[in-house]
């Protein structure tokens, strides 16, 4: 495994002047993590209802034209060593627990997991980190522009809700799985903008769109953002002290980030104003303080107590899409989620010891990337904090997890010809 790989000091702005061909490229590839991000929006741009696994999504006709494009081409690197591990257990481990328990759909989902890592990282040494980043902040502006649109045609829904908040709005997600997993798509999309005029203000749309949606998940996530982006400040700070180069001149982008930061905030206090109008605006404050005792970490706690007695009668795994199913069983009692909001214990319920054992392995190492690149990478601190989140938030095979795992690898040279 190569861990000594350092990314360069990505370019802190969104756009700028460049060859046109660079931005059909940009485009093409913002397209494909948007549909990444937004994984209830089927072919024909509709919602899928709760992420159908057999309903075709735009962001598989997107990696299929993608890898096409790079079959034609010629050159498929081979993954790093920590992917070519990971999948290699976990499909084989699903396999096999197939043989003794009923085989699902969810399969399919490490199958595509790692065919994203694959034209990832061969989509990342073709067109560079530069423009990777660029165009996952593409990617996630326009992700919170389509949010706030869609959320501004249930206006009467979420007054509703406000007027009596229990647990999430009952308003249509365009991200697989509800309104909790779209906050963390989007809280998550922010650290693409980690180290532009943008970050702040996209942090705080973020924050208040967890705000809510009520999802205690996502605005961690939005704190993780902020930690990260804290560190990689200081790490460029530091870096540009230790090279002796002068300082870029920041004037322009501070006046910039301090005006849209006002109007973010403005934006905010003019809603938080508003809703108080129609209901209570403390709701998510209180789910967070009576975790433990609310419907929300009850329900995540009773996912959690029973993973642990199906792995512990199951320690070789009962296969992918098994966890709930099993879990029902056991417990005799109805779940209404289709994972346990923890992808460490899913792993070792699905794909037993050995897929958890290579799931440690893999965060170990993307830990140990993040350090050696001293916090500067923007796409390695996105996967970071994914494995962070996932303690209580994801399954592990979500796609744009490893796509971006995959760019980053192919961009920065860690993924060899096969």
């Amino acid at each position: 495994m190569n861990l000594d790989g350092t990314a360069a000091v990505t370019v802190p702005r969104l756009s700028g002047p460049v060859p046109t061909r660079t931005r059909i490229l940009t485009g093409v590839l913002a397209a494909a993590l948007l549909g990444a991000l937004a994984t209830a929006v089927t072919v024909t741009g509709q919602l899928a209802p709760d992420d159908a696994s057999v309903t075709p999504k735009a962001y598989h006709a997107l990696l299929i034209l993608a890898g096409a494009a790079m079959l034609l081409r010629g050159s498929i690197p081979r993954p790093r060593a920590e992917l070519l591990l990971y999948f290699g257990v976990t499909i084989s481990a699903t396999l096999l627990a197939y043989v003794v328990y009923e085989p699902r759909v969810a399969a399919i989902k490490l199958l595509i997991a790692l065919y994203a890592a694959l034209i990832g990282a061969s989509i990342g040494r073709v067109v560079g980190e530069r423009l990777i980043l660029r165009a996952a902040r593409v990617a996630g502006v326009v992700f919170l522009i389509a949010v706030t649109l869609k959320n501004a045609q249930y206006v009467p829904a979420f007054i509703s809700y406000l007027a009596r908040p229990f647990g999430h709005p009952e308003v249509p997600s365009l991200a697989g799985g509800g309104l909790n997993l779209e906050a963390s798509w989007l809280a998550l999309a922010s650290f693409f903008l980690i180290g532009t005029a943008l970050f702040v203000p996209f942090a705080l749309a973020a924050a208040a769109t967890s705000a809510l949606y009520a999802s205690r998940a996502a605005l961690v996530i939005v704190g993780l953002a902020i930690c990260a982006a804290l560190a990689h400040a200081w790490a460029t700070r530091k870096d540009v002290a230790e090279s002796g180069r002068p300082r870029a001149r920041t004037s322009l982008r501070r006046i910039a980030t301090l005006i849209l930061a006002c109007l973010a905030v403005g934006g905010m206090r003019m809603a938080i104003h508003t809703a108080d109008e129609y209901g209570d605006t403390t709701y998510v404050a209180q789910r967070f303080s009576a975790i433990g005792d609310e419907p929300g970490s009850l329900g995540r706690m009773t996912l959690w107590r029973g993973g642990l007695r199906v792995f512990a009668e199951n320690p070789l795994g009962v296969g992918a899409g098994n966890a709930v199913p099993m879990l029902r069983r056991v417990l005799g009692v109805a779940v209404p989620e289709d994972n346990l909001h923890n992808i460490y214990l899913q792993h070792a319920v699905e794909t037993g010891l050995p897929g958890l054992a290579v799931l440690l392995v893999f965060a170990i190492v993307a830990a140990l990337r993040v350090v050696r690149s001293r916090f500067r990478d923007q796409l390695l601190l996105f996967v970071a904090a994914y494995l962070v989140a996932g303690v209580i938030q994801f399954t592990g095979v979500d796609v744009i997890l490893w796509l971006v795992y995959g760019l980053q690898s192919g961009a920065s040279g860690e993924a060899s010809s096969a």
